[in-house]
């Protein structure tokens, strides 16, 4: 079962990371930016952000050490490359093909991506450690 003050922790932080970059993308494309970089652009400053607020405010992870932090921090990106992925080939879909409007696609394709991310912290990346040093029971 999911521990529910990780999960409204997620939303909340999840939400300014939304804000970020929706408010990235919409200020790239005013500047001119076609939409593949700006959503690409969007989501690196928004991910980097991310990382930082996930680790620190919502999993609280414990994670200590060069090598630990540069795994989690390697597993975080790579998760959000995919989910990146995901963004650029929906918003495209969304846009390109259906013609939808970029700010109802960019709105709906947040929700779709951020329940990939969630799913992806809660089970792999910040999944329940011990401190370096902590030996686990068992």
């Amino acid at each position: 079962m999911l521990p529910i003050k990780k999960v409204f922790s997620f939303i909340v932080w999840g939400l300014a990371t939304t804000a970020l970059n929706v408010g990235f993308f919409l200020l790239f494309r005013r500047m001119g930016v076609p939409l593949t970089p700006a959503v690409m652009l969007a989501w690196f400053l928004s991910v980097t952000f991310s990382y930082f607020a996930n680790k620190k405010m919502v999993f609280r992870d414990p994670t200590t050490g060069f090598a630990a932090i540069l795994k989690s921090m390697l597993l975080f990106y790579g998760s959000r490359a995919f989910s990146g992925l995901m963004d650029v080939v929906l918003m495209n879909l969304f846009v390109k093909v259906l013609g939808w409007d970029e700010l109802v696609s960019k709105l709906i394709n947040e929700v779709l991506v951020s329940t990939f991310n969630f799913l992806f912290c809660f089970l792999v990346v910040f999944r329940n450690r011990k401190p370096e040093g902590e030996k686990k029971n068992g």
